[in-house]
């Protein structure tokens, strides 16, 4: 933390991991939380897993390709087709599969994800939506490229 007046100021340090360290993501605007004013969330992924500090580890079992908060969701994707989404409300971990996964972006609560069918899956993790049927995560397609070609590039820009 840094305070202008005093500079650099250490307020975690994590227990040292015997393995390699991949993705890292920070989330420092969470309020309110069950930690109070302290409820910051840092993860780290590699080889498959991921640890969300304070929490548990997750296994994704396979490799996460992305780690980045959507609000307060942690979300990491593969480019083989799975994503898990940590929801910050209910503390547990949803995975869900679709095509692989060949690109993503996030603004606000929505994430994008492009996939190499040709389509645009999209998730609002505001909502949190699981489908009735089992429970699994819901993840609806947005588009679909008629020539099927993969979709390498996204860019989500919210007003």
């Amino acid at each position: 933390r840094m305070q202008e007046s005093s500079g650099w100021h250490q307020v975690f340090c994590s227990p040292r991991l015997d393995w390699h360290i991949e993705k890292v993501a920070l989330n420092a605007k969470v309020l309110g939380g069950a930690l109070g004013d302290h409820d910051k969330m840092v993860a780290a992924a590699a080889m498959g897993e991921v640890l969300l500090w304070a929490l548990r580890l997750f296994q994704l079992g396979v490799p996460v390709d992305s780690l980045f908060f959507v609000a307060n969701q942690l979300i990491g994707t593969s480019h083989t087709g799975k994503i898990g989404v940590w929801n910050a409300v209910t503390k547990h971990w949803q995975v869900q599969e679709v095509v692989p996964i060949s690109s993503s972006d996030a603004a606000g609560t929505f994430l994008l994800l492009g996939c190499s069918n040709g389509s645009i899956y999209y998730l609002d993790v505001q909502k949190f939506p699981l489908r009735m049927k089992d429970n699994d995560l819901l993840v609806p397609e947005l588009f679909r490229d008629p020539s099927r070609e993969a979709i390498t590039a996204l860019s989500l820009y919210l007003t």
